[in-house]
């Protein structure tokens, strides 16, 4: 069985639109000026094994209230990687940062939603401390079924189509 021409077109479009999906829902929109303690905190996350890959990132959400379009800005002090997982890093220079404190829920569920975080990691900079708070959804398998769905309406369509 070979491949026509509009066949490799096929295959090439849905890999290239897939690649294309991958790399705007990664993507981070501004970069401020880190601060030194985020600098300071990056070096401490590598030494346990983390891969920087942005600092001082801010982030847009939009949400609509009523028929009001609202924008909110949210920044992130590092996002860094481990392995196949991405980790929004809260620095902090002292522990406050409890989660019984209510703006730092609303700050967590902030960078839920804007960077689509594996978790979020709480580092205490003087302490050399880290935390992990993994918020529990089903963003992942919402993922996946979207993208069996697509592979599976793209075999659809090819079979139509040949």
């Amino acid at each position: 069985m070979l491949l026509t021409t509009v066949d490799i077109i096929i295959i090439c479009s849905f890999v290239a639109l897939v690649c294309l999906y991958f790399i705007v829902r990664q993507w981070p929109v501004t970069h401020e000026q880190p601060r030194r303690i985020d600098i300071k905190a990056a070096e401490k996350l590598a030494e346990h094994g983390y891969r920087t890959s942005a600092k001082a990132v801010v982030k847009p959400i939009e949400f609509t209230i009523g028929h009001r379009q609202h924008r909110q800005q949210v920044k992130a002090d590092l996002i860094v990687r481990r392995g196949l997982k991405k980790y929004v890093v809260e620095v902090n220079a002292r522990d406050g940062s409890s989660v019984r404190n209510a703006d730092i829920r609303r700050r967590l569920l902030e960078y839920q939603v804007a960077f689509g975080p594996d978790a979020i990691i709480s580092f205490d900079v003087d302490r050399n401390r880290l935390r992990i708070i993994e918020i529990s959804n089903r963003r992942r398998l919402l993922l996946f079924l979207g993208m069996a769905a697509a592979v599976a309406l793209g075999a659809v369509i090819y079979l139509l189509v040949r």
